[in-house]
């Protein structure tokens, strides 16, 4: 039931003291994305009393989260636009309900549909829904020809303390095993996926103590764990200004790389990057260009790969083919590279620019992608 979606302070040595608060909207973009639901559709209208005036071709489905469903109805006419309609107040009359938003969009030759609707949940408070629907028509989304997708925009921010630390975090829809929430430990507004998240259902430790959230019938409980775990470390803090972590390995032709010690005077880029990346391949021209123009004037770039093992060849063929002859670091870990865990590198490409001489991060990747990358490395060089 939706009315216990709340956290619940339990422990068997410590209790725990939660605050609870509701939010509307807005949670999508505050979790970093969503998880869509499928909402089969069908021409038969059970729990449905009251239709609205007016419909030329009605299918009907239902929105569920938890235990809770709200039915809707999609009427997409031939002659006409198309409209949502949920019965938010869950009293079957499709009538007296808010407004849902659904506007189309066309590329193609297809029309999409997107939009974003309200659900009361058993409290009274109401939620907001994201809706969308591909083109029945679709030949390559022909299994989705009778279904809307939506996700939970609302959810619940908690507050609480671990080993007397405060921290909050915050949820989409209706808690589950697995679910995964993010806490900002060093309190940067700075995502980590691999030391700032919570698994529920799994222990944790952030602060000396392991515990664990766990739900039950609808309840998040959170509890100290019989599984005692090593404190988490706290991720690096790769921002403008701070300093890049040093390292020293040696590279696919048998280079001894010491960062940033054997850099002096040097402003380098640190590309985590893999042959298998399309993102990361289709920045190599822009890597390229910046290099070809600066290298003698002081831009160095080293490559860590995140290629898998037994790829060594592999990734010497890739770099002499596409003529990069900056040095490569491999060791074929995949994702548990060793840098890529120094440097808590969840997602490729990532690249940092950091000053040589002293191990100072000068941009980070929002500078650092594009056709404007080589411009970008004169104007740092020129500052110096």
């Amino acid at each position: 039931m939706l009315s216990h979606w709340m956290l619940v302070g339990l422990s068997t040595v410590l209790p725990v003291d939660v605050t609870t608060e509701f939010v509307s909207e807005g949670v999508t973009a505050r979790v970093g994305g969503y998880r869509p639901i499928r909402a089969e559709m069908t021409d038969t209208f059970d729990g449905i009393e009251k239709m609205p005036e007016g419909l030329k071709s009605p299918k009907a489905g239902s929105i569920a989260f938890g235990e809770e469903k709200w039915l809707f109805v999609l009427d997409e006419p031939e002659d006409g636009a198309a409209k949502l309609f949920i019965d938010t107040n869950q009293d079957g009359d499709l009538s007296n309900d808010p407004e849902t938003e659904w506007a189309a969009s066309s590329q193609g030759g297809l029309t999409m549909h997107r939009g974003s609707g309200k659900i009361q949940l058993e409290n009274g408070q109401v939620g907001s829904v994201g809706l969308y629907r591909f083109d029945p028509n679709d030949p390559r989304r022909a299994a989705l020809k009778n279904v809307l997708l939506f996700y939970a925009d609302f959810g619940f921010q908690l507050g609480f303390e671990l080993d007397g630390k405060p921290f909050e975090t915050f949820f989409s829809g209706a808690p589950n095993d697995g679910m995964r929430l993010w806490v900002d430990r060093d309190k940067n507004g700075v995502r980590s996926s691999k030391r700032e998240t919570v698994i529920v259902g799994k222990p944790f430790n952030f602060t000396g103590t392991t515990y664990v959230l766990k739900v039950t019938e609808g309840v998040v409980a959170l509890e100290t764990s019989e599984t005692e775990l090593p404190v988490t470390p706290l991720p690096p803090n790769l921002v403008v200004g701070k300093n890049a972590i040093p390292f020293a390995m040696e590279s696919l032709s048998g280079e001894k790389i010491d960062f940033p010690k054997g850099y002096e005077g040097k402003v380098v880029m640190l590309d985590f990057w893999a042959t298998w990346c399309g993102p990361c391949i289709a920045e190599i021209p822009n890597v390229k260009a910046a290099y070809d123009r600066w290298h003698d004037e002081g831009f160095e770039v080293i490559g860590i790969s995140f290629d898998r093992e037994g790829m060594a060849d592999k990734v010497k063929e890739f770099v002499t083919k596409r003529e990069m002859p900056w040095p490569q670091l491999y060791e074929g870990k995949f994702w548990s590279t060793s840098l890529g865990e120094q440097y808590d590198v969840s997602s490729i490409p990532f690249v940092l620019l950091i000053d040589g001489s002293t191990g100072e991060i000068l941009a980070t990747r929002e500078k650092l992608r594009g056709p404007g990358l080589a411009d970008f490395i004169g104007e740092v060089l020129s500052k110096r």
